[in-house]
């Protein structure tokens, strides 16, 4: 039930704000993620997975150099994990957590000066896929597979983006941002450590995208 409050709040939020205002401007977006996840394993060696997002935006005025963007986004997120053991030769682990997620994020921005933003705002996340995709070596034995792991994960992630815009002369936009959710990626889950995954993960993204107003 909370899930689905989340996504009922930030739909109704563009709603409402697009009801107040008869000058929005709609575009896509393009980009790309540098993601992983929070993750405390010591003895396994996590490093970020590029991804590919786009979607569309709209841009709604609300005020005097405030208005707000919300956004559709497909987004290619996880992370890469690794281990191998000093001690036994030939001996490797290696995983590529693969999430994708249709985000809907709504930033408010701010424009300092004329074109240059700087935007803050919610986003709800639902999963659409989750795989863990892994190669081991153990003397010389390899073996690989892909899981899936949606039975063990969240549907849906809420986060907060941070970032900075530029609205250039002839309607193309560009902006980064940092996004970082507050709720678990996966479940409590107890049984097969095989698949690496714990409670505790949470997303953690960098995004640049590129973008283009029609109107």
């Amino acid at each position: 039930m909370k899930k689905s409050k989340l996504i009922i709040c930030a739909l109704m939020m563009c709603a409402g704000a697009m009801a107040q205002t008869e000058k929005v401007k709609l575009g896509v977006k393009a980009g790309l993620n540098v993601a992983s996840l929070t993750f405390d394993e010591n003895e396994l060696n996590s490093s970020a997975k590029t991804g590919f997002t786009a979607g569309l935006m709209a841009e709604i005025p609300l005020a005097k150099n405030f208005s707000v963007q919300p956004e559709l986004l497909y987004s290619q997120q996880g992370m890469k994990l690794s281990y191998s053991d000093p001690e036994v030769q030939n001996s490797h682990y290696k995983s590529t957590l693969a999430l994708n997620y249709l985000n809907i994020p709504v930033m408010l921005k701010y424009y300092v000066v004329k074109g240059l933003s700087i935007q803050a705002g919610p986003q709800v996340g639902i999963l659409l896929k989750a795989n863990n995709k892994y190669q081991d070596n153990f003397l010389g034995y390899e073996n690989s597979e892909k899981m899936n792991l949606s039975d063990y994960s969240n549907g849906v992630d809420a986060s907060v983006n941070f970032g900075l815009g530029y609205q250039f002369k002839d309607r193309f936009y560009a902006d980064a941002r940092y996004n970082l959710s507050y709720t678990n990626v996966f479940k409590d889950v107890t049984a097969n450590t095989n698949y690496i995954i714990n409670s505790d993960m949470k997303n953690k993204v960098f995004q640049i995208t590129i973008g283009y107003f029609f109107n």
